[in-house]
């Protein structure tokens, strides 16, 4: 569930290789299903895409972006070269294979048949090999028969109470086999239109079914973490083995008589099935103890907790190690090791306040950084230009970011501005991103709705992604990164008057407004310059003039806004008092 497909060479079990990851998706990956034939993969995701690779060279040839939600399973009928996508958004479509081969950046525009009249979430799919059946279930707690060929319904088969989370179709297409959340596995005949066998072997929910060659026997885990080996003609049942966590998916290798089981943790066990036939049954311990091989996952990330400077994130992975990013530079500072996430963040904030521009997403194990329309600008900060500390450069962190993310971006139609070369470097030099940096376009708020587009920012400049780009860049973004437009400074209103132990009400005369980063330094030089006359130099009216709130000396770098939010503590204007020492 880290948005990663990863393909293996698992033939020597002593020495599991990495052969590929395929890298694109934003959210869970679902389904998947390759096809030798064309040596394509396709693949559904939580992103709501649907998308074909190239499995040899590793890239996405196309996205489909019809669903309006995640898409949580494919169904491939290898003999008529079609599949089924199907998902929370309630509709199945049905795609031609060949069509999608042919698709290009150019060429991205191509037709589908819908399936239409599930009334909730679809989980689970499967279509016969020639196409000329396909089921599908899902919170409706009842499975739907279709013809694809024609996208009409032909039956429904009730019996489960829970959501049907798992189906499979016999080869000829006469009988199905279907999970539930409700704990049983049902066996149905297709032409009956009725169950023939319910099997109730699973305490909890039966979410993954897998069926041997040859429609014999079958194999089914869930949410317990067991795994079962049924029989489909003497309906006898066998405990095989006990997972670590609860069972999504298990496929059978026939070549090596195995099955291999994925789990909601992060590595995929294969366990090697019994040559004899065993007695077992379900109350017994499992017959097999052990797995013969895995695949191990990594520690993913499942937490971020964002620190006071509002550039770095602090994160822990499910081993308990911490991590410390840099935002603005999209990069690993430092590795914690084991760490208490609270004494650490403690350590490291400061007592300042930015405003939030961003917010963190640890969803699939991996640090998500999304900006919204709504807080991207807010966070103004001024930086020292040169090492003496002159020379205040107001800067906009979501800014940096969009000007970094698309810096090699050539907008149609923009205005020729001399000067655009200049600030792009000044841009890349405050917030330098590596080239293989992904992002992506989300339609809308948190990161958490359909994707429109992923790209990296080393592909931004390729004149068919910049059309692409040109198309669907929102206005918030079009306007700073080709306008050059930034929003306003916001501004804190307060006051500044002679030190009492107990001032007096305040009305609204002399009444001030700046911008809500300026620094407590800039009021020692505005109480010095205007209020009490021109002195000698800065430093020495730093040292003679001293700012409070609330009774509490203020440091001369905090700026209002910090004031306000850690001291002053009100919605009133912010109240400010100087002393001369």
């Amino acid at each position: 569930r880290d948005s990663l497909i990863r393909s293996w060479n698992y033939k020597n079990k002593t020495n599991i290789n990495l052969i590929d990851t395929y890298e694109h998706h934003n959210d869970w990956v679902n389904s998947i299903f390759y096809t030798a034939k064309h040596d394509l993969l396709f693949s559904g995701s939580s992103d709501t895409g649907v998308k074909i690779w190239d499995a040899s060279k590793g890239f996405v040839m196309s996205s489909l972006r019809t669903h309006r939600d995640y898409v949580k399973k494919l169904a491939y009928a290898i003999d008529k070269d079609i599949f089924a996508s199907g998902g929370l958004d309630r509709r199945i479509y049905i795609w031609d294979v060949c069509t999608l081969k042919c698709l290009t950046t150019n060429n991205n525009t191509v037709s589908t048949a819908i399936c239409d009249g599930h009334k909730d979430s679809i989980y689970s799919l499967d279509i016969t090999a020639d196409g000329s059946l396909l089921v599908s279930g899902g919170t409706e707690n009842f499975i739907r028969m279709w013809d694809p060929r024609a996208c009409t319904k032909t039956g429904k088969l009730k019996g489960h109470t829970e959501n049907v989370k798992a189906l499979v179709l016999s080869p000829d297409g006469t009988q199905l086999l279907s999970g539930g959340t409700d704990g049983t596995v049902r066996l149905w005949s297709i032409g009956q239109h009725r169950c023939i066998a319910t099997f109730r072997n699973h305490t909890q929910g039966a979410w993954a079914i897998a069926v041997a060659e040859g429609w014999t026997k079958f194999y089914s885990g869930g949410r317990e973490a067991t795994l079962f080996e049924s029989d489909l003609k003497t309906s006898e049942s066998t405990f095989l083995l006990k997972e670590s966590a609860s069972i999504l998916d298990v496929v059978v290798d026939n070549e090596s008589n195995s099955l291999w089981v994925g789990t909601t943790k992060t590595s995929v066990n294969k366990w090697e099935l019994p040559s004899v036939k065993s007695n077992h049954t379900i109350t017994d311990k499992p017959l097999i103890s052990s797995p013969a091989a895995t695949i191990k996952g990594g520690d993913g990330l499942k937490s971020a907790v964002v620190l006071s400077d509002k550039q770095h994130v602090i994160c822990t992975d499910s081993a308990g190690n911490g991590f410390l990013y840099n935002v603005l530079g999209a990069k690993l500072v430092k590795e914690l090791g084991k760490v208490d996430v609270k004494e650490e963040v403690a350590a490291r904030n400061k007592q300042e306040f930015i405003p939030n521009w961003f917010s963190a997403d640890v969803k699939t194990g991996m640090l998500t950084i999304c900006l919204d329309e709504t807080d991207c600008y807010s966070a103004w900060v001024c930086v020292k230009d040169d090492m003496d500390g002159n020379n205040d450069n107001k800067i906009n962190y979501g800014g940096l970011i969009i000007q970094a993310l698309l810096q090699n971006w050539v907008c149609a139609g923009a205005p020729n501005d001399p000067t655009e070369q200049e600030c792009r470097a000044l841009y890349s030099k405050q917030c330098a991103l590596p080239p293989h940096t992904p992002f992506a376009l989300i339609e809308g708020s948190d990161g958490c709705g359909r994707t429109l587009f992923r790209i990296r920012v080393d592909e931004t400049g390729n004149p068919n992604d910049s059309r692409i780009l040109d198309e669907l860049i929102p206005g918030w973004v079009y306007d700073l990164r080709v306008k050059n437009e930034m929003p306003k400074f916001t501004k804190i209103a307060f006051y500044i008057e002679p030190y009492a132990e107990d001032p007096p009400p305040k009305s609204r005369e002399g009444r001030l407004s700046a911008n809500d980063f300026l620094a407590i330094s800039k009021v020692i030089e505005y109480v010095g310059d205007k209020i009490l006359g021109p002195q000698e130099g800065p430093s020495q009216v730093e040292h003679e003039i001293v700012i409070f709130c609330n009774k509490q000396q203020l440091e001369p770098h905090m700026d209002l806004r910090t004031v306000k939010h850690t001291i002053w503590k009100s919605g009133s204007d912010l109240r400010l008092m100087y002393m001369v020492t």
